[in-house]
């Protein structure tokens, strides 16, 4: 009886050490934790299963992620330099679920987010007033969308609008860079 309760309960232990393990290997491979692969080889054995776990196909320079509103680009070295995430969805990837860093929200504007980008005009006296979050460059290279490029932050933000002071503009797309 001692005997079987021993095998028993080592049964049991590699069981639950078994799903213990699936599901730390899923959640290296979950949407969610899209930093995790950024500035990786596509050959990293993280890489490899998020790719397959957000069952990503190939277009270029690209892995589409449609399923879980992500898009990794890869640079000339097969490397991760990239992550979009699309919070809203839009023709051909569903809206990303995840969180989005930097305590951005699917939508926020323009204007909620160079407010939540900026900082105190006077850093020692917070009262005196408050200077907008903007961006250290812009542009709209497809006349569609306003690419708002954070430098300071490694992301850059692009919105529904081709205005680059569109504040009622919502995100579109978050880039976030390696």
């Amino acid at each position: 009886m001692n005997k079987l309760f021993k095998t028993l309960s080592f049964l049991a232990v590699i069981a639950l050490l078994m799903t213990a393990c699936g599901q730390a290997v899923q959640a290296a491979g979950s949407a969610d934790n899209y930093q995790a692969v950024l500035g990786k080889s596509i050959t990293n054995r993280e890489v490899a299963n998020f790719i397959t776990s957000n069952k990503c196909s190939s277009d270029g320079p690209f892995q589409l992620c449609k399923n879980t509103g992500i898009a990794l680009w890869l640079d000339s070295d097969q490397t991760v330099r990239s992550v979009y995430l699309y919070p809203t969805g839009t023709d051909s990837f569903v809206a990303y679920k995840g969180t989005l860093p930097l305590g951005l929200a699917a939508n926020d504007t323009m204007a909620t987010i160079e407010r939540k980008f900026g900082q105190p005009q006077i850093a020692q006296a917070p009262q005196a007033g408050w200077e907008s979050g903007l961006p250290e460059e812009g542009a709209s290279p497809d006349h569609v969308h306003y690419w708002a490029i954070y430098k300071r932050f490694g992301v850059t933000i692009v919105y529904n609008s081709p205005l680059p002071n569109d504040q009622n503009a919502t995100i579109y797309a978050l880039i976030v860079n390696k």
